[in-house]
């Protein structure tokens, strides 16, 4: 039986779930060999199971399975350390059912705000600086994820301000960050894809140039956008 068949009978007998989704790059098409399995679930509050009371029944590696209390998701409220919107956006836009009501599919994405893009953007930042934490940690595995995750994600709140699109794949944000003056950043950003191919590394200095591209030349875009137009709606 194929893993992820057995996740889902696990989780079934475990907490009788409404519905069952993969999401993450394994439903979209830019997933790698090394990319994990990112499942969510959507359970009724009456018979909700915590993510640590899953993981002690269905420890398998390379797959991450998020709970979700089905009521709540369904009026966009999900308890999660990301932007709100943005994750929303991305579960329902690339999830793809594997049991059950189809329930992402019937929900729309929220629209995006230029106040949830900044919010995204502080997110990435700390994410930045976990690649250097890592770094000193001696954990190159982990800094590099940390690095061009940050990377490319704190640039596709700049390409949905410049171009009015929401990048879904790492593919797509790569491609449509060639099509905006990215500078003396321009560089970093494509070293961050390739080394989320596998074909480049960083070195430590990368890290420090991330953290002062978010910081320096994403941040005053988005902010300047912001006072001269208040928390408009930029990706409906």
């Amino acid at each position: 039986m194929k893993k992820i068949d057995v996740v889902l009978e696990k989780l079934v007998k475990l907490c009788n779930p409404e519905s069952i989704f993969l999401y993450g790059s394994r439903a979209r098409t830019d997933f790698l060999k090394r990319s994990d399995f990112e499942i969510g679930v959507l359970i009724p509050e009456s018979r909700y199971v915590s993510r640590a009371d899953i993981k002690k029944s269905i420890d398998i590696p390379n797959v991450n399975i998020y709970p979700f209390g089905l009521e709540d998701f369904k009026n966009g409220i999900i308890d999660t350390p990301f932007q709100k919107s943005v994750y929303l956006r991305e579960l329902i836009t690339a999830g793809k059912t594997l049991y059950g009501e189809k329930v992402i599919e019937r929900m729309k994405p929220p629209a995006l705000t230029i106040v949830d893009l900044m919010q995204d953007l502080r997110f990435n930042i700390g994410y930045a600086l976990a690649s250097i934490i890592s770094h000193r940690n001696i954990d190159p595995k982990t800094t590099s994820l940390e690095f061009y995750k940050s990377c490319l994600f704190a640039t596709r709140s700049l390409v949905a301000l410049k171009k009015r699109k929401f990048a879904l794949t790492y593919d797509e944000i790569f491609s449509y960050s060639k099509e905006i003056n990215l500078g003396v950043y321009s560089g970093l950003v494509n070293l961050a894809y390739e080394c989320r191919l596998g074909k480049s590394k960083y070195a430590e200095n990368h890290l420090y140039e991330n953290i002062s591209y978010l910081n320096k030349f994403i941040e005053p875009e988005l902010v300047k956008y912001f006072k001269e137009f208040g928390n408009k709606v930029i990706i409906k």
